[in-house]
């Protein structure tokens, strides 16, 4: 098959280096403001499974490696890679079953976008916490979403995968059918030998009061913040989202801190009552001395993505790095610490303290590496001149919590750096997956995760 015969094959759109839009199109491939210096070959807006079948045969047939791009969010820029980049963002439908509490949805729909239709019925899903993510890579890695203490990880709430192989054939996976395959699409991430391009969603009722309540401290308050967090989420129902937020302080407390940190939680109730009972025995514990307290405000999904959008500023140049780990206190005072000399005023990191383990919330999958507090660190900044500054400064914090980090969750790791890749996993799903991988694609037709560092200039 010759690119005459590729372009008649694919409904969607073919992109080479030769185009007058390429560079639009590969810059475009990545929501990141800072872009990967690789350049793919050909770029395959695919339409349907279709498509992605073509692709993926014509890369076989011509001994070409393949990238797939959901959204292009990942802060590692894994969306642009040489060879073949098939891009899924076209394939966005989304068929809800309210009756069955089930929705089949392909790769490019969006979070915000599911919510929003899922509302329309009464249902809901744990949704990443970013509206303009895709489930495409968000789902494959894991998927640590909105309310996911009562709901679990999201790709546990996949019931099915459809599923486009390294030799063109699509097969349907599940835990009753091609079960290798499922058990890798829970979690695998990057390490996936196959395109996912349709989803089937076990969907929950939708919680009737959401209700975000918000403590902002001095950072040297960070011990008494955690000490509470800490006790009251094994107090509370598992339908609280406790979260420290350390960051610049905002314009109405800017003259009283230059950095501050908030405690976030946000309760999934069904009453009001509940609600109300529930941020009782949240803030029955508050430390005192807080600069300002905002209680049980309504957040709707659409409010809480309003609310984290703020954060992600678009155009920016970003790089991210999480650690799992069971030492809260140690984690949070040195994430503290790190945000007081981070070298942009908009750089940021967050520790999420989670209730306590369900082992019925944890399927078998491939999403093998959790613990009791997760973190990411966020450099946000805006020239490419401070590109070794930001990257220096987010390198330097996650290394310093080294000691207590358990490991990765590879949806947001510095997977620039090789073994993070490795520390996102089990050892035990790691050696899984690298068998899956020479099973299911002996000719290594899927681009395997390696470091390779993003370009200085814009």
């Amino acid at each position: 098959m010759d690119m005459r015969a590729l372009r008649l094959r694919i409904r969607g759109d073919v992109v080479i280096r030769d185009d007058a839009d390429y560079e639009a199109v590969r810059a475009g491939l990545v929501w990141n403001g800072r872009k990967p210096d690789r350049f793919p070959e050909i770029i395959v807006k695919a339409k349907d499974a279709g498509d992605v079948q073509a692709a993926v045969r014509f890369a076989a047939a011509h001994g070409k490696r393949v990238c797939v791009r959901g959204g292009g969010h990942h802060w590692s820029g894994l969306a642009v890679q040489d060879g073949i980049v098939i891009d899924l963002a076209a394939m966005d439908a989304l068929v809800i079953d309210p009756e069955a509490r089930t929705a089949r949805a392909e790769p490019g729909m969006r979070n915000g976008r599911l919510t929003e239709a899922l509302a329309e019925h009464g249902l809901a899903f744990p949704a990443g916490h970013c509206a303009s993510v895709p489930l495409s890579g968000y789902l494959l890695g894991g998927g640590f979403g909105w309310n996911s203490g009562a709901w679990g990880v999201a790709c546990h709430n996949v019931e099915s995968v459809e599923v486009v192989l390294a030799d063109g054939s699509l097969v349907t996976a599940s835990v009753a059918e091609n079960t290798d395959i499922f058990w890798a699409a829970r979690g695998a991430g990057p390490e996936f030998f196959g395109v996912v391009v349709a989803y089937r969603l076990r969907l929950h009722p939708l919680p009737q009061a959401i209700r975000t309540s918000l403590w902002t401290y001095r950072p040297d308050r960070g011990e008494a913040v955690e000490d509470w967090m800490n006790r009251t989420m094994r107090q509370v129902p598992r339908t609280v989202e406790f979260t420290a937020v350390m960051a610049s302080a905002p314009p109405p407390l800017a003259s009283q801190a230059e950095k501050t940190l908030t405690a976030v939680a946000t309760i999934f109730a069904d009453t009001e009552e509940e609600a109300q009972e529930t941020l009782a025995t949240i803030k029955a514990g508050a430390p005192e001395g807080a600069l300002d307290v905002q209680l049980s405000l309504p957040t709707s999904f659409a409010v809480l993505y309003q609310i984290i959008g703020q954060f992600f500023p678009e155009g920016r140049r970003f790089a991210a790095d999480t650690n799992w780990s069971d030492d809260p206190a140690m984690l949070m005072k040195r994430l503290t610490e790190a945000v007081e000399i981070a070298p942009s005023a908009e750089s940021f990191a967050l520790a999420v303290v989670l209730p306590p383990l369900d082992p019925d919330l944890m399927p078998p999958g491939a999403f093998s590496m959790v613990g009791p507090v997760f973190s990411c660190a966020y450099a946000v900044w805006q020239e490419a001149s401070q590109d070794d500054a930001n990257l220096a400064w987010l390198r330097n914090a996650s290394d310093r919590l080294a000691p207590v980090s358990l490991g990765h969750y590879v949806g947001e790791a510095d997977l620039d750096r090789a073994e993070r890749i490795r520390g996102s996993f089990s050892p035990a799903a790691f050696e899984r997956l690298r068998e899956l991988r020479r099973r299911f694609d002996p000719a290594g037709r899927f681009h395997r995760l390696a470091a390779q560092p993003l370009r200085k200039t814009g």
